[in-house]
């Protein structure tokens, strides 16, 4: 994709861990942070209101020239992995789940607010998220910024319903060394060979800090035209669609900072 929660370890009841090993009492651990971070949320092109629109403006032709600001998304769970991922591999990855349910809460990107994790020591090389199929990018008129849209998109397909009542997920994002990951016949294929994660350890009584960020840190919007193909001046979903202008800062969709305490 172009332009990632923990009480101490007591069993693999509390963790979830997939292909759970029971561990042991004297398991050393550290700590896990795992936060999504919007740049853009307090730039100087981010003055749009970021709360629910409701009901959208009309278009003012054609093309109307929008600033995107942010996405309201349902992020379902996140995991993370020792084992990296790479592509042509099957996913016989060992999975550790920091998401304790299963989100279907459509929230703004920035709102997402993860527990701290105790994790096993070790260097985690993996990143697993997963994503509700349809979704709503928040933008602002370039011409007004006070004049903001929430449109209606799906993930990966226009050719998927557009219906806000869908409740179906999403390829899982898979992120590593080599980039963002989908399955495709079972095995891992490269969607975005920049929105990569260098890796992060886990190191005894010390945090580690995971910076999830939307753009890639880029703290200028992408510019967003909306083409309105059966000029109505009304944003339809599957029918009507949408061109990019992103600075170079602004080229992938996520990226992954880490830092330790």
């Amino acid at each position: 994709m172009k332009t990632t929660t923990f009480a101490g370890i007591l069993c693999c009841s509390i963790i979830l861990v997939a292909g759970c090993k029971k561990a042991g009492n004297d398991e050393k651990t550290g700590v896990l942070q795992f936060r999504a971070i919007n740049p853009l949320k307090n730039s100087n092109k981010s003055t749009a209101n970021f709360r629910s629109v409701m009901t959208n403006p009309p278009l003012t032709g054609d093309t109307t020239v929008t600033y995107t600001t942010s996405f309201r998304v349902a992020v379902g769970d996140v995991w993370v992995s020792q084992d990296e991922v790479q592509e042509g591999n099957t996913d016989n990855l060992e999975w550790m789940r920091l998401t304790s349910t299963t989100n279907t809460e459509l929230k703004l990107f920035e709102d997402y607010v993860f527990a701290p994790v105790d994790l096993p020591v070790g260097t985690y090389r993996s990143i697993k998220i997963t994503f509700r199929n349809v979704f709503y990018r928040y933008a602002q008129l370039a011409s007004d910024p006070a004049t903001a849209f929430e449109l209606l998109e799906t993930m990966g397909s226009w050719t998927s319903p557009c219906d806000e009542i869908d409740t179906s997920w999403a390829k899982t994002n898979y992120f590593g060394s080599g980039g963002n990951h989908y399955l495709e016949n079972g095995v891992f294929v490269v969607a975005s060979a920049g929105e990569k994660v260098a890796g992060f350890t886990i190191e005894e009584e010390k945090t580690a800090i995971v910076s999830w960020r939307l753009g890639a840190g880029a703290t200028q919007p992408c510019t967003t035209y909306l083409i309105d193909e059966n000029s109505n001046l009304v944003w339809d979903c599957g029918i009507d669609r949408m061109d990019f202008a992103c600075p170079p800062e602004n080229e992938y969709m996520f990226d992954f900072v880490i830092e330790y305490q």
